[in-house]
């Protein structure tokens, strides 16, 4: 029990130093796939990963859109259409 309480104090500290941690903005991001079945996005923020972040498209305007909170800085990206078909050229840049 006395192992239990001494590790309480700890949790406190770190709930307090989550706090001062930078706030996330939340950044959308939008795609225009007409062909694809689906759409994702990947980069620098989720590790390059295809099956992460997957956009919804909007059945009126056709595009694909998704909302991810990041911490404010610069990430590279590129849209994937169909878990292969990666954006042509160079990665994309987003500044939050």
């Amino acid at each position: 029990k006395a192992a239990a309480k001494a590790a309480a104090p700890k949790a406190t500290s770190k709930a307090a130093a989550t706090s001062s941690a930078p706030k996330k903005v939340t950044v959308e991001f939008i795609a225009d796939c007409p062909l694809a079945s689906t759409v994702s996005i990947a980069g620098t923020f989720n590790n390059w990963a295809v099956d992460v972040d997957m956009l919804k498209k909007d059945k009126k305007s056709g595009l694909w859109t998704t909302k991810i909170a990041l911490v404010p800085g610069d990430y590279e990206y590129k849209f994937v259409c169909d878990g292969k078909n990666w954006d042509a050229g160079d990665n994309k840049i987003k500044h939050v």
